[in-house]
């Protein structure tokens, strides 16, 4: 009987150790090594209609950089100089095209480039 009184209170002290150490605060030595925050994600690119054309190489091997210094020089202001083809630069091709009897697309292609670079 003597062993059944002790039984019960041994586990009661048992749980009162535990319940204690549950919510002890941690030392510096017993706290487990912490895992670094998430890394935040890249940042995504923009969607492609957002994008500004990386400079292109024709198949003839003018660079965009190369066909706005050309259409500046025959007369057809497309402003900053910069490789990039925007708005203006496809206006400014557009009306060299037409000019020089060549479907106006504003986009560069062979024929449009032996016409820049034979033009004066």
């Amino acid at each position: 009987m003597r062993h059944l009184h002790r039984s019960p209170s041994v586990l009661f002290v048992g749980v009162l150790l535990l319940a204690g150490c549950a919510g002890a605060p941690e030392t510096p030595g017993s706290a487990p090594p912490a895992t670094p925050p998430p890394q935040p994600s890249r940042p995504q690119p923009p969607p492609p209609s957002t994008q500004q054309p990386a400079p292109a190489v024709n198949v003839e091997g003018m660079t965009i950089f190369e066909m706005q210094e050309r259409l500046n020089e025959l007369g057809y202001k497309l402003g900053t100089v910069d490789g990039v083809s925007g708005p203006k630069t496809a206006e400014a091709l557009k009306k060299f095209q037409s000019d020089n009897k060549l479907p106006p697309t504003g986009t560069i292609d062979p024929e449009t480039i032996r016409k820049l670079r034979s033009a004066k």
